[in-house]
């Protein structure tokens, strides 16, 4: 195994590539006559059909090109062995687009492949004993083992156990996981659906490589070289007992555990050089043909740009090195604070000893000092984040006029103003009713101005987070993480206000984590509550030190729920 190790490498970003076992009578016909419909329809560029290049094989090969997107363009071949004493052909399939793959995109296994659900073609692996578009049966200790040996082993292809708790309507009787996902996991992902009594064989199975699949729950089958920041957390999800549906939160962590780059032995990147370096069709071909004069004008105009392109880029250099200079200056003013702290402890214990008033009044005042420091270097650095998200939309639009200055935020000039346009205006934000109904309880604060400003602000690039997966789709940003290291964001936020989850410490321990159990309407979930551990701080410093917690169901509904704008929940220090 050591060595099968050492001859893996990681697949470039733009390959999507699967290979499987056909029962489709006349496969290489079947494939050609998909190909001719849709480039009838205008759906491919062009194709081609060839004997096996290089002479590998008994079989035929199939070229196609076509347009996912605007600027995009993606080249593909696939490869089927006719049969022989096998009834069933092997195909392969590699595409490569101009950019990193997008999961929301067309599978490329239907540019090849009848659509039909009745058509036989998605028979996964060398052996086909597995199903792509279906939930694969595991009820027995011989299946379970096969099962997972086969999804550790997989190269291409990402694989799911779900432990089916036969909740529904007995085995099966749940979709499978693919017609949840976005379009590109077609072909792509396996899913394997447990029964309980071969639950015992699987975990067994899966000792070697530290995971453990719960009852009712789901788990990712990571590659046995899989990358240091995945862990356990990452792959396995708990169960969900009576749940319609999937829930969102395994949609969510199938969507990003498909970013990571896969591990591929040399036959696979020798399929990936075969695309690259025999590939016969181009953009110019067929009833593209306009699109390398199209390419050769926008290249033309493009050098009118480039001046502006160099002078924006410039001012956003500048932007970007001032707002680390605030983020140097609010690392240290926060420092200082925590200095400030220490010597307050410090100090009430000695006025309890010697009763020494004056130090202690002295600390707090370097305390509220340092604190004040650290939240005027927080609105410098906000400062800057909204000069960089102009700049960033400025090199966007390169060449259509733009205002001489940043434009306003528009801060609402009150509590009760904001919750007004935040149900008019932000669509993709909805806020409980009891934010709606209760004020916060830092009203009068002489922060207030500030806080509710950046309550408007967050929730403003919440609702263009959302609008923004909407369009670009799961694959590019799959979560809130994404968007705020996202070049092209429209509504930018500090990444560092940002907490994608709470300690440990919160979680695991009960009245805790009931407190950040939040309402949400009973089509998002049944109980009417979830868990909200994602937040934005909107202050920091001593208390009331705001937050806002919120539910991401942009993978479901679209939207995001916003439970909480208040004080800082409780927590270990305040335990």
């Amino acid at each position: 195994m050591a060595s099968r190790k050492k001859n893996l490498s990681p697949l470039p970003d733009t390959i999507w590539c699967s290979a499987g076992r056909s029962a489709v009578e006349r496969s290489a016909g079947a494939v050609e006559q998909r190909l001719g419909e849709l480039a009838a329809s205008g759906a491919i560029v062009e194709f081609a059909a060839c004997e096996h290049p290089g002479g590998r094989g008994v079989g035929r090969a199939f070229e196609a090109l076509w347009h996912p997107g605007e600027g995009t363009t993606v080249r593909a071949r696939m490869q089927i062995a006719y049969p022989g004493e096998d009834p069933l052909s092997g195909w392969e399939l590699t595409a490569e687009a101009s950019r990193p793959w997008d999961w929301s995109w067309p599978s490329p296994v239907y540019m090849f492949w009848p659509k039909s659900r009745t058509s036989p073609w998605d028979l996964a692996g060398s052996r086909g004993f597995l199903r792509f578009r279906a939930a694969n049966s595991v009820d027995s200790p011989e299946s379970a083992r096969e099962s997972v040996r086969t999804a550790l082993a997989a190269e291409a292809e990402i694989h799911v156990l779900t432990a089916d708790d036969f909740h529904d309507d007995g085995p099966g009787g749940e979709l499978p996981l693919v017609r949840y996902l976005p379009a590109g996991f077609t072909g792509r992902l396996v899913e394997h659906r447990v029964a309980p009594w071969a639950l015992r064989t699987v975990n067994r199975e899966l000792e070697c490589v530290g995971l453990r699949l719960a009852a009712g729950g789901a788990l990712i089958v990571p590659q046995r070289r899989r990358p240091s920041q995945l862990g356990a957390a990452d792959l396995v999800l708990p169960g969900y007992p009576g749940r319609p549906g999937r829930p969102s939160a395994l949609i969510d962590a199938v969507t990003r555990h498909a970013l990571f780059p896969r591990q591929a032995r040399p036959e696979l990147h020798r399929r990936v050089a075969l695309l690259r370096d025999r590939f016969t069709l181009s953009p110019g071909t067929g009833s593209g043909g306009g699109l390398q004069e199209e390419l050769a004008a926008a290249l033309r105009a493009g050098e009118d740009l480039r001046k502006e392109l160099a002078e924006v880029s410039a001012l956003l250099g500048e932007a970007q090195r001032a707002a680390q200079a605030a983020r140097v200056g609010e690392a240290a003013a926060l420092r200082e604070a925590e200095v400030a702290r220490v010597a307050l402890q410090e100090a009430r214990a000695a006025n309890e000893a010697d009763g020494l008033g004056q130090a202690l009044r002295e600390a707090e005042a370097r305390r509220d000092a340092a604190e004040a420091g650290a939240e005027a270097a927080e609105g410098r650095l906000d400062e800057q984040a909204r000069e960089i998200g102009w700049l960033r939309s400025r090199l966007a639009a390169a060449g259509r006029p733009v205002a001489a200055a940043p434009p306003e935020q528009g801060c609402p000039s009150s509590w009760e103003e904001l919750v007004e346009r935040a149900g008019r205006e932000l669509e993709c934000v909805v806020l409980a009713d009891t934010v709606r109904q209760s004020s916060p309880q830092w009203r009068g604060h002489p922060s207030e101005p500030v806080w509710r400003r950046r309550t408007w602000e967050a929730l403003c690039a919440l609702d263009a987070y959302a609008r923004a997966k909407a369009e670009r789709g799961s694959g590019l940003l799959p979560h809130l993480s994404a968007y705020l290291a996202w070049e092209e964001a429209p509504v930018p936020l500090p990444r560092g206000r940002y907490s994608a989850n709470e300690s440990q410490y919160v979680l695991n321990t009960a009245r805790l984590r009931e407190m950040r159990m939040l309402p949400v309407p009973r089509a998002v979930h049944p109980a009417g509550r979830v868990l909200m551990a994602e937040h934005i701080r909107i202050g920091s410093g001593k208390p009331p030190a705001p937050r806002l917690h919120f539910h991401d169901h942009t993978s479901g509904d679209g939207r995001i729920y916003v439970g909480h704008i208040g004080n800082h929940l409780r927590n270990a220090s305040t335990n």
